[in-house]
């Protein structure tokens, strides 16, 4: 590869092609229901308890706007409701009208199933594998970018 930054670590590039392909298949899942990444993403999240904009914002790493933008589109198809919350009415509750169970019900139960399928395609180990791995991949890079950020600053 031309410029390769990482020529020591062709395995990097390896992980790279593969993190886009699984980000590829979800973002095909998430279209196969009709709805944008965040827009699928927030409604999985709001399914499992998930009350505000901000807590949605904060779990899905994505910024206000890109979040204010899927809401708008959630409200608009009629499948989330917003209203204010009782302890700060600044903040609004999100949930899930009658056009939004039906499609967790239909469309987005048979992408959780295919997905859950793809799932059990795996070993029990090959699964407690892939997930302590990331997780260990994920700590050590956030680690990197903290002691990287922290010599920056000391040049500031």
């Amino acid at each position: 590869m031309p410029n390769d930054p990482h020529p020591a670590f062709p395995d990097l590039h390896a992980f790279w092609d593969a993190y886009k392909e699984l980000d590829a298949a979800y973002a095909l899942l998430a279209k196969s229901c009709g709805l944008s990444e965040p827009e699928y993403w927030s409604l999985m999240l709001i399914r499992d308890g998930v009350e505000t904009q901000r807590e949605i914002s904060q779990r899905l790493s994505l910024n206000r706007q890109t979040l204010n933008s899927a809401f708008k589109l959630l409200v608009g198809k009629g499948l989330v409701r917003l209203e204010p919350l009782e302890r700060d009415q600044r903040s609004k509750r999100a949930s899930l009208t009658e056009a939004g169970e039906r499609l967790l019900a239909g469309p987005l139960a048979r992408a959780e199933a295919a997905e859950a399928a793809a799932w059990l395609s795996l070993s029990e180990a090959d699964r407690g594998t892939l997930v302590g791995l990331t997780r260990q991949f994920t700590a050590a890079l956030l680690g990197a970018l903290e002691q990287s950020n922290a010599g920056s600053s000391e040049d500031l």
